[in-house]
């Protein structure tokens, strides 16, 4: 099953156990299971629309053979309107249908994402450094490997002659 239509899906889910939070909460029942499905399908519904634009964009570089550039645009822009109009309606759904004991769940999403963006973005960065940092040591050992295995007799040589001047 392609992801957009299980961010759909996902999304139908998620509108549904709001709907059920709800009647849960209005009879007075224990809503804790139902809060957990709903912030699992939430994950899986992000996942799922990351793998879809990651699909769009392979599409984009690389696109099937057999259809008409025209035909991959077409589809290329409805499938990023079919995402963008899936988070648009969860994000509706997120401020103006949840529960107020739920607080601004929406704008706190949007918080945490942008700091794990962030944090991802940093820590990708502190890799790419390491890995670079890494591949220079290589270079460098590449370099001075032989010239010190050449080196080493001649050093040897000089140490045990200066130890034999200081003996004498």
């Amino acid at each position: 099953m392609e992801p957009i239509s299980i961010c759909l899906g996902v999304l139908s889910a998620v509108k549904q156990g709001v709907a059920l939070y709800k009647e849960y909460k209005s009879v007075g029942k224990e809503a804790y299971g139902v809060m957990q499905e709903i912030s699992t399908g939430l994950g899986t519904f992000f996942e799922h629309q990351e793998k879809a634009q990651e699909e769009i964009k392979q599409k984009e570089k690389n696109p099937p053979k057999g259809k008409s550039l025209q035909a991959q645009a077409l589809e290329n822009v409805l499938a990023r309107k079919r995402l963008q109009q899936a988070e648009y309606d969860l994000r509706q759904m997120l401020i103006y249908d949840t529960p107020p004991e739920l607080g601004a769940m929406w704008d706190e999403f949007q918080i945490e994402r942008a700091k794990l963006i962030k944090d991802k973005a940093s820590f990708d960065a502190a890799q790419k450094k390491r890995i670079l940092r890494k591949l220079e040591n290589v270079k460098n050992v590449e370099i001075i490997g032989p010239l010190r295995l050449r080196l080493l007799p001649l050093f040897s040589q000089l140490r045990l002659l200066s130890w034999g001047l200081c003996i004498t």
